[in-house]
């Protein structure tokens, strides 16, 4: 009604239509300008931030001074008409910050390490009762012969052999990586072990390889500086020959007058005897074993004892296998497999009849404790022996058992046996690979100084113990002292 009454005619009205519309242009044009205004203020703060945020950071930081048009700082760069974005480069951005993480993981773990070795259980005395296999150098790798290509026809014969493929032999990744023997690793191998308070060495001896002759002379070196003593496990697995035992003594025989090499005094024969291992022992002859035997061997040309007289503990795996080594003259046995269960000899519950055997013998039983056992082979060689360590656990029971059957020696396997999973050396965790996880990396080493203690403490409890007016047995004497 307002509207008839002020506009009677179509043209008035048309006219007033047309002022709004100009009306409402005007007011769209300020407000326009207005917010371009603020956007490029927004924009030119944008820039700055963008500056300083990806300005490289090897560069100093310099003052920026403020550009004196907004819009020169705003001005797309153009090729060819067509508007080039600014250079963004996410690789480079991704490496820093991954680099970044990786020196933060770093400085952490050396922190940790520094904990770690701040806080490790050592012992201060060093028990040459006490034996432990080393391994040098640890065999990193195995040969894998892959199956040959399928061929397009029965009768058809392939062309090429596949060649070998080498495949890592660990179940564990070792804290100081796939390494090789030298003399600062052996020095801190050596330094670890004295600090468990082990005292020996049981080195493999297979001869003949002047590498590996050299390699042991500079452990017998070095041992001695570390406090440490060496002996060698000698194998017939492979050659169980008279010529091939005579021929491996008179190698050793080089060896066992150097000072870092172990011996024993021996109450009965009045010497200082060097003690020499023997792995699969219970596979000798008769024949060769009456050469071991020390009255024909010190009255016969060719008795073995003329060319090195010393301890000969011997292998064994079965209940019948410690009677065989009874007969074969030699002075006692260990059960080498730290695997429970797996033959008669390694099952801790069979010790106690073990060392009941060889006492009323006069011989020596030596068992053979370890943290687990974990071969990295989808069908291990000796069958079901893989033993899990239950977070210490198994390898505490293991010693538990040697310590109360009261035995004269015990030796370890191993200080860093990598292919067998039985060592006790630190590692790393690593994608794809087994850890010592809870617990610190030097776990084992701890424990290992732990169990060696209560070991030393039980023999000087049962020495203390002991009657004066009977003699200590085999097994109660110390200080490298036996029967």
């Amino acid at each position: 009604m307002l509207l008839k009454k002020y506009v009677k005619t179509r043209r008035k009205l048309k006219i007033l239509l047309l002022l709004a519309i100009v009306a409402l242009l005007v007011i769209t044009i300020i407000v326009l300008g207005s917010s371009g205004r603020n956007a490029a203020i927004e924009l030119l703060l944008d820039e700055r931030f963008i500056a300083r945020a990806y300005r490289p950071g090897d560069q100093p930081q310099v003052a920026e001074k403020p550009p004196p048009v907004a819009v020169a700082l705003l001005q797309p760069q153009r090729e060819n008409g067509v508007i080039v974005p600014e250079k963004y480069d996410e690789q480079k951005i991704k490496e820093r910050i991954i680099q970044s993480k990786i020196d933060l993981m770093k400085q952490q773990q050396q922190r940790d390490h520094e904990a770690e070795q701040s806080s490790r259980t050592t012992l201060d005395v060093v028990i040459s009762a006490v034996h432990i296999f080393y391994t040098a150098p640890v065999p990193w790798y195995k040969s894998k012969k892959p199956p040959p290509p399928p061929a397009e026809h029965p009768n058809d014969v392939p062309l090429t052999t596949p060649r070998p493929v080498r495949i890592l032999n660990t179940a564990f990744y070792p804290a100081l990586g796939l390494y090789k023997p030298s003399a600062s690793l052996l020095g801190q191998h050596f330094e670890n072990i004295r600090s468990c308070g082990i005292g020996v060495l049981i080195l493999n001896f297979s001869g003949g390889k002047p590498a590996e002759a050299a390699l042991l002379h500079q452990i017998l070196e070095l041992a001695p500086q570390h406090n440490l003593s060496v002996t060698f496990e000698l194998s017939v697995a492979g050659n169980q020959s008279v010529e091939f035992v005579r021929q491996q003594l008179q190698e050793i025989a080089t060896y066992t007058s150097l000072a870092g090499f172990y011996k024993v005094w021996s109450q009965s024969r009045g010497v200082s005897l060097p003690v020499l291992y023997v792995s699969n022992a219970y596979k000798l002859s008769e024949s060769l074993g009456r050469l071991l035997c020390r009255s024909p061997s010190l009255v016969e040309p060719d008795g073995l004892r003329r060319i090195l007289d010393a301890l000969f503990i011997g292998h064994i795996r079965l209940k019948s296998h410690a009677d065989v080594l009874r007969r074969l003259c030699f002075d006692g046995f260990y059960s080498k497999l730290p695997s429970n269960g797996a033959v008669f000899a390694s099952t801790w519950k069979n010790w106690s009849y073990l060392k009941s055997f060889a006492l009323s013998y006069k011989m020596l039983f030596v068992p053979t404790v370890g943290p687990g056992f974990a071969e990295r082979n989808k069908f291990p060689r000796h069958g079901d022996i893989q033993r899990h360590r239950s977070n210490g656990r198994y390898y505490g029971v293991a010693w538990r058992t040697a310590i109360l059957n009261h035995v004269g020696f015990i030796n370890i396997a191993s200080y860093n046996n990598w292919p067998d999973g039985s060592q006790i050396e630190e590692v790393v965790p690593r994608a794809g690979f087994l850890d010592y996880n809870p617990g610190s990396r030097t776990k084992y080493l701890d424990l290992t100084a732990h169990w060696v203690g209560n070991f030393l403490k039980t023999r000087q409890e049962a020495a203390a113990a002991a009657s004066p007016a009977s003699p200590p047995n085999c097994y109660e004497l110390l200080n490298g002292t036996i029967c």
